[in-house]
């Protein structure tokens, strides 16, 4: 007779090793933040802010960041000037600001010198962009359609081929002649000195003016509106479509921004290229995947100096829109009567983890101090930005949701192969549920 010994399996053991694991991982990520050294910030006469978070054993490679907050492609008079004045200084634009890599003089000559060049190689790059990579500018265009000449977020960020190459010498210099002290932030991170930072800063923008009376370059004389409409630039030989839909969203400072954060967080993101797959924790995604509704989807969540947009951008066939917005629609609703607890938990870790990670290495944390000096005018702690994650409730989200999803207008923009999707009635319609 054979006899079969079954060794009982101990799994407490490792439950515990596990436990202790993940305390420790959670103590060490405790004390990184706690102990996070704090930024040196100073001021000049005329208004620049120079800040710095440097190494303090003096080790690795020093970084520069350099912001120009009013300059970007929002107060474009032409369309395309702002993308020309970036090139011209080795920088990017943005729609309210350009980020510089390095201190750049700020001379009209020095930026118009090669203009034609400047314009050649734009016009080149637009000629290249597929209609995907437009969606972005076309969702702006229609949710910010009556927006001022000079201050309208619904400009093109790079402008178009007809604008670019209207652009003169004259309007790249009037988007430069406003900058004062106030709009420049320059950032310095890695292994550097404050003192060194602060002479090359008043060298090389010491002479700009200071705030004046009139309005900075960088501020906005009134609230963008924010208008439902839509785009839909259709191509029945595609078999695909690319869509976005976006909600009037918050501003940098307006109380529902961090709410509005976890709710992408919520709601996701899914693309096939992932190794992930269908094994995604969002509901939204998981179903869009499960269903095979779209090869991507991801949520987006825009904050300008004024207003936001908060939405989601998706690649589909042609033959599944109308099923895609069947389950996105309730997805982003049902944020606004309450998600499940571990749904919320998970949320919130995941968004601890994107706000760490984007200040992972000198270069980005730079750049996120640069925005937040240009944003809210301070550079805000790690501790700080994780206090007020901690403190998100349900009821916050509910609200938020309440305020820019429930029953409110939509913009969208869609290209490619649509005749599936629905039209704006249909997803105005199913911005909020008929509950009693």
């Amino acid at each position: 007779m054979t006899m079969l010994l079954v060794r009982p399996v101990v799994r407490t053991s490792a439950r515990r090793m596990s436990t202790v694991a993940a305390s420790t991982v959670s103590s060490d990520v405790q004390s990184y933040i706690s102990e996070a050294p704090a930024a040196t910030v100073s001021t000049l006469g005329n208004g620049v802010t120079v800040a710095s978070l440097y190494n303090a054993d003096g080790s690795g490679s020093g970084y520069t960041t350099v912001r120009l907050s009013g300059v970007g492609s929002r107060f474009d008079s032409v369309g395309g000037e702002a993308a020309i004045l970036a090139s011209s200084m080795g920088g990017v634009v943005g729609r309210e600001h350009i980020s510089l890599s390095s201190i750049s003089s700020l001379s009209a000559d020095a930026a118009t010198s090669n203009l034609d060049a400047l314009k050649g190689n734009l016009s080149c790059k637009l000629a290249g962009l597929s209609y995907e990579s437009q969606m972005m500018d076309h969702l702006h265009s229609t949710a910010y359609q009556n927006g001022p000449t000079g201050n309208s977020l619904g400009n093109a960020l790079e402008g178009s081929a007809e604008s670019v190459a209207s652009v003169s010498a004259d309007d790249v210099a009037s988007l430069l002649g406003g900058v004062n002290g106030t709009n420049v932030v320059v950032v310095g991170t890695g292994n550097g000195s404050h003192e060194k930072l602060v002479a090359e800063a008043e060298k090389a923008y010491g002479s700009l003016s200071g705030a004046s009376g009139s309005k900075a370059v960088g501020s906005v004389a009134d609230k963008s509106a924010f208008i439902g409409s839509d785009v839909r630039i259709r191509y029945d030989s595609h078999n695909t479509a690319t869509i976005a839909l976006g909600f009037e969203g918050a501003s940098w400072t307006d109380p529902k921004a961090m709410p509005l954060a976890l709710m992408s967080t919520l709601l996701g993101s899914f693309s096939k290229s992932d190794g992930l797959g269908k094994n995604v924790a969002a509901a939204m995604c998981q179903e869009v995947a499960d269903h095979e509704l779209a090869s991507s989807i991801s949520v987006f969540n825009l904050s300008y100096s004024d207003t936001g947009l908060f939405g989601m951008v998706a690649t589909a066939p042609d033959n599944k829109l109308d099923d895609l917005l069947w389950y996105v629609m309730p997805n982003f609703v049902r944020l606004a009567h309450g998600v499940s607890d571990e749904e919320f938990t998970r949320a919130k870790v995941t968004l601890k983890t994107q706000i760490l990670a984007s200040f992972d290495g000198d270069v980005a944390a730079g750049e996120q101090m640069a925005q937040q000096i240009g944003t809210v005018g301070r550079v805000v702690s790690l501790t700080e930005m994780m206090a007020k994650v901690d403190a998100l409730t349900m009821d916050d989200v509910k609200a938020a949701a309440g305020d820019v999803i429930n029953d409110q207008d939509h913009a969208l923009a869609a290209i490619g192969g649509i005749h599936e999707l629905p039209d704006y009635n249909w997803i105005r319609r199913h911005s909020y549920m008929l509950r009693y």
